[in-house]
């Protein structure tokens, strides 16, 4: 753990008491105490509320799909997606497989609405053309370390 002091000022960080830490300076004929900064002070991570999630979400949305319709593997969406979301992906992709579904589709987007219901989350309607027949997508998107991650995906 590292201790913040001053340029050229070796410092002694008191630890196992209930109080605050406090530093002292060893080479200071007058030792003043001053107040360490806090664990949550140290490591708080304040960023920025992250940018708009349409990109991100018609991407995934059009690999959801022809994952489900079981042309292509749930690998290159493993990033972006929950562990429980992931599992339900993995679940249809298998079914499809063992229904015969291993054609390509064509697949496009034609639509995105986003929803930001605050300032780490946000919700995406998408709807999406393969072979002629309309889907509905949704899912909503979290800010989870700084990066969006897809908690929900439902795909019609």
């Amino acid at each position: 753990m590292t201790a913040m002091r001053a340029v050229g000022a070796p410092a002694r960080l008191a630890v196992g008491s209930q109080s605050p830490a406090l530093l002292v300076s060893a080479q200071s004929d007058t030792a003043t105490p001053t107040r360490a900064p806090s664990r949550e002070s140290l490591y708080a991570r304040g960023h920025e509320p992250l940018g708009d999630p349409a990109p991100l979400a018609c991407t995934v949305a059009k690999a959801a799909l022809e994952t489900v319709l079981g042309a292509m593997t749930i690998n290159p969406l493993v990033r972006w997606l929950a562990p429980e979301v992931r599992e339900r992906l993995a679940q249809q992709h298998s079914l499809a497989r063992r229904a015969g579904n291993v054609s390509a589709p064509t697949v496009s987007i034609k639509r995105a609405r986003v929803c930001r219901v605050s300032a780490r989350a946000a919700e995406v309607s998408i709807v999406a053309y393969c072979d002629g027949h309309a889907r509905a997508i949704a899912m909503r998107l979290e800010d989870v370390t700084g990066r969006w991650l897809i908690t929900v995906l439902e795909v019609g």
